[in-house]
């Protein structure tokens, strides 16, 4: 028979009523156990036995074969609702640590661990109405040795991960944490755990920073010390022996550097600890290293200034400057800096450290705004010039080739020189066959040397009143001696301007171009103009007079200077341009004394135009000569 002649009408119905009939069976016999667990429930609650009875109760609730005593049923589930809650936090808490176990997951062991307290917070209080019935339950849980067992394989791994001191940049840290949240309980009390990890604390740490200070690594080291301090901190626990093995081998280290001398070593490392005191909130009242820190410093800082005194200024500003990290010694540095270059100015000098690079040197101290200023001329006759700033800055310049360097014989600063000029100057000395000296002076200007005058004689003497010079036995080019040259000041230099006479001579006007700067006497007539200016008639030709020309008229001896310099003044012509005659000294014949800006036989136009000196100077006609192209202008001419 085919399979499709068996499926027939009637075998489906055969099929189908044995299927129900098997159904009906189960459902039967599930009834039955709902029927049974309801009554021995009762039986159990009422002889109070409430653990097995909500066991049986929650059963029964989960069986909907039939509909009976529901609400019953619901209502000693509620009444044993704490019961049910400690069954089912104990169940899930042994499943979930059990895997964490596995896992070596201790952070959520240690929270299952954290649930089990909150659940016995809950339900196991002394004298509570749920203590026996969660002290039964736990029992039967086995959560307790579950949770011994768990706790001594972490701490036997933890302990012997510390031990190994971690692999790579694992230090082994983490583990110390571990350990200490371990419940004091699971190593046998409190004494047992604190002894037990001390020591394996101690063993770790010290090996460690052992190992640092063997290889050299003194800032790794003190780091490390560092970063266990704050660590213990964190966590609340005290490791003494951090900060002692520390600061054990890092004095190692320092007395190392200063038996070997290695001053520069011993500052490098002084400050790392210093760092890592001020870090670690030490002083020197806990940390015996500071205080012999700050004792071999002194003693160093001593030595530096006794090789100061001693002129070993070299050796002094090497250790002054190798201790600069662990103590400011700048000021110490430019003090000896400016020992050795005021004992030894030529230092300053480019190559001044060459023995003999230098014939001549002159130096002085505390002046032209430096400590130090030195000039020197070196074996090629070339001229130097260096200075020592306040801030310890050196500055140097270089000027050019002297003539007749092999013939001088010195050099020297001239402050009166210097005073006049705003700036220092050098002078040099040389000799000559007549006898004479070879005179150069030489301007030290910011933007370079330049010669102020070069002359010979005997000596020079600077004239306060007009800053020029007097040059005895001057040479003068004329082949005569004994003379005294006068030497003015013009376009930055002294130039030489004629011989000084002991009485002015009496000239006439019209050679005045022939002694300029010369003092000369002449006889004039003075009137005042109408713009208060003093007018001299000496021999036909009019002269702006200035000076001490005051407010005479009439005829008078004028005694002065013609300086090249030429200005407008008014005549009874007019505006005329005539030469400045500086007065030294003026005597009056029968003049009298007149107010500024009256003269009535002036022409009052003269005064609307008043005159300026000039710098073009042409030579005046009367006399054909060329007049000083670089003429002051209009000094001491007044205009309305």
């Amino acid at each position: 028979m085919t399979f499709k002649q068996a499926i027939t009408l009637r075998n489906i119905m055969i099929i189908l009523c044995i299927c129900m009939a098997g159904l009906l069976v189960s459902k039967g016999l599930r009834i039955e156990d709902k029927l049974r667990m309801v009554q021995e429930a009762e039986r159990l609650y009422a002889a109070g036995d409430l653990i097995a009875a909500e066991r049986l109760y929650r059963q029964a609730a989960d069986n909907f074969s039939v509909h009976y005593k529901e609400e019953q049923i619901a209502g000693r589930l509620t009444e044993l609702a704490p019961i049910t809650a400690i069954r089912s936090g104990l169940d899930t808490l042994v499943r979930i640590s059990a895997d964490q176990l596995v896992t070596k997951d201790f952070a959520g062991f240690m929270e299952s661990y954290a649930s089990l307290l909150s659940l016995k917070a809950k339900y196991f209080v002394s004298g509570g109405p749920y203590e026996a019935f969660y002290r039964r339950l736990s029992e039967e849980s086995g959560i307790s040795a579950q949770l011994t067992g768990g706790f001594r394989q972490f701490k036997d791994q933890f302990l012997a991960e510390l031990a190994a001191g971690g692999s790579g940049e694992d230090t082994g840290e983490p583990y110390k944490w571990n350990l200490l949240l371990i419940p004091d309980a699971y190593y046998g009390d409190a004494d047992t755990k604190t002894e037990l990890l001390a020591a394996g604390f101690r063993s770790h740490d010290i090996a460690r920073l052992k190992v640092l200070a063997a290889a050299g690594s003194f800032q790794p080291m003190l780091d490390s010390a560092l970063s266990m301090k704050e660590a213990y901190d964190s966590h609340g626990y005290q490791a003494s022996w951090v900060q002692e093995q520390a600061e054990g081998s890092a004095r190692i280290i320092i007395e190392k550097d200063l038996d070997g001398d290695n001053t520069a070593a011993f500052a490098s490392h002084a400050v790392m600890y210093r760092n890592y005191a001020a870090a670690a909130g030490l002083d020197a009242g806990s940390s015996k290293l500071l205080a012999s820190i700050e004792r071999s410093t002194s003693k160093l800082l001593s030595s530096a200034a006794r090789l100061v005194r001693n002129g070993q200024f070299a050796e002094a500003i090497q250790l002054y400057s190798s201790l600069t990290p662990l103590q400011d010694t700048s000021a110490d540095i430019a003090a000896a800096q400016l020992a050795w270059n005021t004992a030894e100015p030529v230092r300053l000098l480019p190559g001044g450290d060459e023995e003999g690079k230098y014939v001549f040197v002159a130096s002085v101290s505390g002046r032209y705004g430096a400590k130090v200023a030195v000039a020197g001329v070196d074996g090629s006759g070339m001229l130097h010039y260096a200075y020592l700033q306040e801030d310890g800055v050196v500055s140097t310049q270089t000027g050019g080739v002297i003539p007749e360097s092999g013939r001088l014989s010195g050099v020297s600063f001239d402050d009166q020189l210097a005073a006049a000029a705003g700036v220092p100057v050098v002078v040099i000395r040389g000799g000559r066959d007549d006898g004479r000296t070879d005179f150069m002076a030489y301007q030290i200007k910011p933007e370079g040397i330049s010669m102020l005058f070069s002359f010979a004689g005997d000596s020079y003497e600077l004239q306060a009143e007009d800053a020029s010079l007097l040059v005895t036995n001057a040479d003068t080019g004329d082949g005569v001696s004994g003379e005294t040259g006068v030497y003015t000041l013009s376009d930055g230099g002294y130039q030489f301007t004629g011989i000084m006479q002991t009485v002015p001579p009496v000239i006439s006007a019209a050679d005045l171009e022939l002694h300029p700067y010369t003092d000369v006497t002449m006889n004039a007539e003075i009137y005042i103009d109408n713009s208060g200016r003093s007018v001299g008639i000496a021999d036909g030709r009019y002269l702006l007079l200035q000076g001490n020309a005051g407010f005479v008229t009439g005829t008078a001896v004028i005694t002065g200077q013609y300086q090249n310099r030429y200005a407008y003044a008014g005549t009874e012509t007019g505006e005329q341009y005539m030469p400045v005659f500086t007065i030294n000294s003026l005597e009056s014949v029968g003049s009298t004394a007149a107010d500024a800006g009256t003269d009535m036989n002036m022409d009052p136009e003269l005064s609307t135009n008043p005159g300026a000196e000039t710098d073009l100077n042409p030579a005046p006609e009367d006399t054909g000569e060329q007049t000083d192209t670089n003429a002051e202008a209009n000094a001491g001419a007044g205009s309305n």
